[in-house]
């Protein structure tokens, strides 16, 4: 039965990283004869991610903030750990954070509602993180990782764009 938990978690694990990856690379791709990033906005991305979530039976629920997720050893890039306070309340709920940053390391935003209608976010960086407190059903298991473990993943890509 401890086997069945891991290989849940596992298989939990792997669709979040996907759907990660999917929702960064979304967000990055570039429309050369627009010369515009039409997918780089919270709802394309989300769109993106859940699709890639649906397979597993997940949904993830947007957090928006001013800023990008503070990691708690204080790392710029903005990768894991995160505080407890990050990761949803609600077992196997799915918590989705996009920090977008701005080309040279710049300014940095936890939200983008619509996309930038030129090109000057070329360069820049798009993180997904999607953190999961995934839940436990055998008792052995529970007894060793509590009644849950904190599933956390976060994709980085460079956002596309034309000089």
């Amino acid at each position: 039965m401890g086997l069945l938990d891991l290989s849940r978690a596992y298989y939990y694990a792997v669709n979040l990283q996907g759907a990660a990856r999917e929702g960064a690379r979304h967000g990055a791709w570039f429309n050369t004869s627009a010369r515009v990033n039409n997918y780089l906005d919270d709802t394309d991305i989300m769109q993106a991610v859940n699709q890639s979530l649906a397979g597993a039976g997940l949904t993830g629920t947007f957090i928006p903030q001013g800023s990008c997720l503070v990691p708690t050893d204080s790392n710029t890039a903005n990768n894991k750990p995160y505080a407890p306070t990050a990761f949803p309340a609600t077992p196997n709920a799915v918590n989705v954070y996009i920090c977008y940053t701005y080309p040279g390391g710049g300014t940095q935003t936890g939200t983008m509602p619509t996309p930038p209608s030129d090109n000057s976010w070329r360069l820049g960086d798009i993180n997904v993180s999607l953190l999961m407190n995934f839940q436990l059903i055998t008792p052995f298991i529970q007894n060793i990782f509590g009644k849950g473990i904190d599933l956390a993943f976060n994709e980085h890509f460079t956002i596309q764009g034309k000089p």
